[in-house]
């Protein structure tokens, strides 16, 4: 693969990793190299951008990113690429970029849910600029994150074009007792499945493989007894949290039962598939919570079918389906529940989730607006795209006709 002609390779003493490095750009008035930090203001209009590229090693190789890198080149922009060969590799190299943010214009990770999380999380620990803009590259089994943006990882010439000429949109980064997630944590079934799903099982038929390991593990699945809190909100279908006392954060209300799963979203959806948190929107400062109580384990499979049509069935299974929507959630059981945040286990007895609003900024087709509280920007450009198709309709008719010989 052709890359851009680097002014040095530099590995840093990191095996597998790769650091190509562009040459340095000229210092601007206060002594500081000229580059733009990433930003928004950056529009796509304004020609190539300075790109900094960390593609997870193995998924780099795949002749669908290789492609989507030559159209990066081909569109003329400046890139920089870090190449990991293993998880450890990955946080060393996502430590170096944090370092240069003020030489890019976007930032953009190729990988699957795992490296995306890695990503964000470098970001938010090393107190990035709200600025920034990350891009995502699908390059995962279940890619979760992306397809709820309407990024897809069968198009990633597309996906890329994305990353680079999309509408850069400020999103709310979520936590888990301190770690970062831009898309959703789970707990019970989806996180069981996570944990035991075969690599090579997710090689061969993609996200399914989640929810296939999940089915053959329907015994092992147990509710834990658990109490929770919140702020007192109308609380969406979840009628029966108590009010408590007000306190320094305003009126908190408690919930007490067995919990069967949890799912705390950003965006909507997780574990291949499954629309978790449906009416999740990733800009409005706030968490979209579903959580299902103690059933029966012969009702399980028929319970992940409503949730994975995104609960909207009428039916009682729907009716065990509770959601809320909080800017904070801490929950306490009586042991350790284990957790996936976007990919990364946690497993504690207490944990207290909550949102940082508007905290990084993404680049997101304008496919993507069922994702956004404000999405007035995302349905301007899909109708501006519409009208100019239109537009070339009639030339085109002609030269199909001309290519007809009529």
């Amino acid at each position: 693969m052709k890359l851009s002609r680097p002014a040095s390779v530099c590995t840093n003493g990191w095996r597998g990793v790769t650091h190509y490095l562009a040459p340095r750009r000229a210092l601007n008035s206060r002594g500081r190299e000229g580059g733009v930090r990433c930003r928004a203001a950056k529009d796509a209009s304004m020609g190539p951008k300075r790109v900094l590229l960390l593609a997870h090693g193995k998924k780099a190789e795949k002749p669908e990113f290789k492609e989507a890198y030559e159209w990066l080149e081909k569109d003329g922009h400046d890139i920089d690429m870090i190449k990991t060969g293993s998880p450890e590799d990955m946080a060393k190299g996502v430590k170096k970029m944090v370092t240069h943010f003020d030489d890019y214009d976007i930032l953009i990770a190729a990988g699957g849910d795992g490296t995306v999380n890695q990503v964000v999380n470098e970001l938010v620990d090393q107190d990035a600029p709200r600025e920034t803009c990350l891009a995502v590259l699908p390059l995962g089994t279940a890619n979760d994150f992306a397809t709820s943006l309407t990024i897809h990882d069968d198009n990633l010439v597309q996906a890329m074009q994305t990353a680079v000429h999309g509408v850069s949109k400020p999103v709310d980064v979520a936590s888990a007792n301190g770690k970062a997630f831009l898309n959703m944590a789970t707990g019970g079934f989806g996180t069981e499945a996570a944990k035991k799903t075969d690599s090579d099982l997710k090689d061969k038929v993609g996200g399914a493989a989640y929810a296939i390991t999940g089915l053959t593990h329907l015994t092992e699945l147990a509710s834990k007894h658990a109490k929770a809190r919140a702020p007192h909100t109308s609380h969406g279908s979840a009628s029966e949290w108590q009010r408590q006392e007000s306190g320094k954060e305003g009126g908190v209300d408690q919930w007490e039962g067995d919990l069967l799963i949890l799912a705390v979203g950003n965006a909507q959806q997780a574990g291949g598939g499954m629309k978790m948190c449906p009416e999740a929107k990733i800009d409005d400062g706030l968490l979209d919570v579903t959580y299902v109580q103690n059933m029966a384990p012969d009702k399980v499979p028929e319970l992940l079918q409503v949730v994975a049509l995104g609960g909207k069935q009428e039916d009682d299974l729907s009716d065990s389906i509770k959601t809320m929507r909080v800017p904070w959630l801490e929950v306490e059981c009586s042991e350790k529940l284990s957790i996936n945040c976007d990919g990364e286990p946690l497993n504690d007895q207490k944990y207290r989730f909550q949102i940082q609003k508007h905290r990084i900024r993404l680049m997101v087709p304008p496919t993507a607006h069922e994702l956004f509280e404000d999405s007035r920007d995302l349905e301007d450009k899909t109708r501006q795209k519409e009208k100019e198709v239109d537009a070339q309709a009639p030339a085109k008719a002609v030269e199909m006709l001309e290519n007809l010989g009529m």
